[in-house]
């Protein structure tokens, strides 16, 4: 059955990857009707694909960042959209850049 979901809601879900232009709580909205739409309607089938749809740099800040949260899909969504805001992305950006030498 795991192989079966994952098919399935692989076809329906962007990738996330926190880049300029993307909307966290848009992706967020995304996941969670894709999920409910292909069956899956618990927080822990939810969790249980949630990492797949993350790449490059989100994927990487992802597990370090979540570890504590497990099963909580609220707290995790707050961390995201905290993350990856358009006013954080700037705000990250801008520190990034100056510190460079």
């Amino acid at each position: 059955m795991f192989f079966r979901d994952k098919i399935r809601i692989n076809m329906v879900i962007p990738i996330f990857r926190g880049s300029k232009g993307e909307d966290p709580e848009v992706f967020l909205k995304e996941y969670k009707w894709a999920c409910i739409g292909t069956g899956l309607r618990t927080v822990v089938e939810w969790l249980n694909f949630f990492p797949e749809f993350l790449k490059g740099t989100t994927s990487l800040w992802f597990k370090p960042q979540t570890e504590g949260l497990k099963g909580s899909w609220n707290d995790i969504t707050k961390v995201i959209v905290k993350e990856f805001s358009a006013k954080n992305v700037y705000q990250n950006l801008i520190l990034e850049l100056s510190q460079l030498k």
